[in-house]
């Protein structure tokens, strides 16, 4: 009987910084224009509450952008691919 293992969780902050291995419900998040975001710390919450429109704009406007954050998620999840980690199902 073989083990199945679960391919760790990966999500991106809305400041682009990419977390594994870790349950995004433990990190700040809000709603804006109907979509849940989340944050990487409580300061970038009170940031964000302080002047939402404003800190989503800086924030897209980072380094690291939609397409950068995509590329470098594909890549861990083909990782845990090769690894033998299987999808986790929503």
């Amino acid at each position: 009987m073989s083990e199945t293992r679960q391919r760790p969780k990966v999500f991106a902050t809305l400041c682009g910084r990419i977390f594994r291995d870790t349950d995004p419900q433990y990190f700040p998040s809000a709603q804006h224009r109907g979509k849940k975001i989340i944050l990487c710390t409580e300061a970038c919450l009170g940031a964000f509450i302080a002047d939402p429109d404003v800190f989503c704009k800086v924030h897209r406007n980072s380094d690291k952008s939609a397409t950068r954050i995509k590329n470098e998620m594909e890549h861990l999840y083909s990782y845990g691919k090769r690894i033998g980690l299987k999808k986790k199902v929503k």
